[in-house]
This record gives C-alpha cells, structure tokens and sequence, in this order.
C-alpha cells in the first residue's frame, strides 16, 4: 500500500525547480517506502492500527508521507550526490554544502527513523537516587 503521491512531493517543494515527471518521482516514492518498511518492521501494521480505531487518527501516516517526501525531495534535488558547490560571479562566490551521510542519496536521517519508530529518550533509564531518599520516586519518595 502506498502512503505517498507524487503530489505530496510536488506540493511541498520549495523554491524552483519541481519535478514534473510523474513516473519518476513516483518510482522514488516507492524505493522511499521500502526502505522505511525495511528500517521500520511493523510500521504498516500500526498504521493500519490508528486507522481502525474507534476514533481513526492519521498521525503515523502523515508522519510517513512528510518523511517520504522529504526522502524524495533530497534526491531530486541532488541527484549527482555533490556533497558541496560554489559558484563564482563576478568578485562574489556562493557556496552550498548538502549534509546527511550521502548527499542525494535515499536515506532516512536519524531524527526521521525516531519519528516513524515512535523512539522516545531512549531504551532504558537509569535512577541515580538511592531508594533510601527521601526524593526517590516510589512508595517511601516523592511521586513522580
């Protein structure tokens, strides 16, 4: 099942240069949606999940297209994968640095993998209040 369109990546583009073949933005959408599937197992199932409730909600899918699109919009925008340009007019210069790991390639950053995994702080926490205090979170401290 697809989440995205290409008129999700088209209608959120910024400045010039949008894509207008259809096709071609559509067979990166679906490379896009195949790699959140395969670094996110289960992702559907929970968005089937927020779908079927009493109340449907769509967060994780809108989630999922934004992340996609942005996924998209990165190789269009770079699609020779140049990790930095200057261009040079007259006694001026500009220069334009792409980050992530590979530049223009399809990838999902780290705060988009959190986002679709639902990552909260991390996997586990540890208390460095003893028990025995009087701030420890608990039956004998403070509740949290």
């Amino acid at each position: 099942m697809a989440w995205t369109s290409p008129d999700d990546v088209t209608g959120a583009w910024i400045g010039e240069g949008v894509p207008t073949d259809t096709e071609q933005i559509r067979k990166w959408i679906n490379r896009a949606e195949r790699e959140i599937k395969y670094r996110v197992p289960g992702l559907q199932k929970r968005i089937d999940a927020e779908a079927a409730e009493p109340t449907p909600r769509t967060d994780l899918i809108e989630t999922a297209q934004d992340v996609v699109a942005a996924m998209v919009t990165r190789v269009f925008r770079n699609p020779e994968g140049i990790r930095q340009t200057n261009v040079t007019t007259g006694p001026y210069t500009a220069s334009k640095t792409y980050g992530g790991d590979v530049p223009g390639g399809l990838g999902l950053t780290d705060d988009e993998l959190a986002k679709l995994q639902g990552a909260g702080a991390g996997a586990f926490s540890i208390d460095l209040i003893p028990t025995t205090s009087p701030f420890a979170a608990g039956p004998h401290g403070v509740s949290p």
